[in-house]
């Protein structure tokens, strides 16, 4: 890698969020680091954007990105296709560092950061006390630690998500937990069904719950299947279903980034209605407002005849494609 590669991130972009009852403009910057240690999730290909990064490299790709910053409040959020909190990563002197630029701005109304659940710890979270609002947000997947464990292989439980979750909140910060809409091995239904569970089951310590598409990438175990047709991405019309009955359940921000929606490595429908419900979804994230999905119910299209049949025998249709 070059010297002036390593000094710029691997992407950064404006966009809007939700927060205090209000869209917001955010800020994302995804900085290149040493990359996730764990690096076995069956989903997951960020690993590839890793490299030999040196702290200094990490503050430079951070102060370059922040040279497009709004001047009006926004929210900023600094991933690293990683966890923020793993010494490996990000140190505790670049971590105060990076908070220390983000008090000096004080159009920063609010931090966001990624983690894996062993990585927290008080003393961590006290090397960004400076930040006004930090959010730790911490990719559970799924509740069911079987469908963790054995089909996406995070490699910890939910009762280490509940005690991370626990540490974040006793800190003064709030947490936001992602989760996994369809992972492989498990079928339409059974993927709705499993995140509503999931999101009831963290809403008490989430102050957001984020609810991922499941893509294929790259390179990972999952595009091995997706090859082999043992896998498809979830319908989009099965990520309205999730988010209106948690919303409706629970009175916690819902976010759902659709991620590739309306390609076939990504959520899609049949085509034709693919983008008219992505920018559903995309508005509901900024004003959370159930209205923007319920309308959704006039959308006139055959494939949602087809996505109700699926559900409604998606456990024979699953168990026949496997066996």
């Amino acid at each position: 890698m070059t010297s002036s590669k390593s000094k710029k991130p691997v992407a950064s972009w404006l966009d809007y969020d939700f927060f205090e009852n209000e869209a917001i403009k955010c800020l994302t910057v995804i900085l290149r680091t040493v990359g996730c240690q764990w690096r076995k999730c069956t989903m997951c290909g960020y690993w590839q954007e890793s490299a030999d990064i040196s702290q200094a490299d990490i503050l430079a790709q951070l102060e370059h990105s922040l040279r497009t910053s709004p001047d009006e409040e926004f929210i900023l959020k600094i991933f690293t296709s990683g966890s923020f909190l793993d010494e490996r990563e990000i140190s505790s002197g670049t971590r105060r560092e990076i908070a220390r630029m983000v008090e000096t701005r004080k159009e920063i109304k609010k931090l966001v950061v990624e983690t894996r659940p062993e990585f927290v710890s008080a003393e961590k979270i006290a090397d960004l006390k400076a930040v006004e609002h930090l959010e730790l947000a911490i990719g559970l997947e799924t509740a069911d630690d079987f469908i963790r464990s054995n089909y996406i292989n995070k490699g910890f439980s939910f009762d280490d998500y509940r005690t991370a979750a626990r540490i974040v909140n006793e800190c003064g910060a709030t947490v936001k937990t992602y989760l996994l809409l369809k992972p492989p091995f498990v079928s339409e239904k059974k993927a709705i069904e499993d995140v509503i569970k999931s999101a009831d089951l963290v809403s008490d310590y989430s102050s957001t719950i984020s609810l991922n598409l499941c893509n294929v990438q790259k390179y990972t175990r999952l595009e091995y299947l997706w090859k082999r047709r043992y896998y498809r991405p979830p319908w989009l019309w099965s990520a309205v279903d999730a988010i209106k009955e948690i919303k409706n359940k629970r009175d916690v921000v819902v976010m759902s980034d659709p991620v590739g929606a309306g390609h076939k490595r990504g959520p899609h429908n049949c085509g034709s209605c693919d983008f008219v419900v992505k920018e559903a979804i995309k508005e509901f994230n900024v004003t959370q407002d159930l209205g923007v999905l319920e309308r959704l119910e006039a959308v006139d299209c055959e494939c949602k005849e087809v996505w109700q049949a699926l559900l409604k025998f998606d456990d024979f249709l699953f168990c026949s494609n496997l066996g």
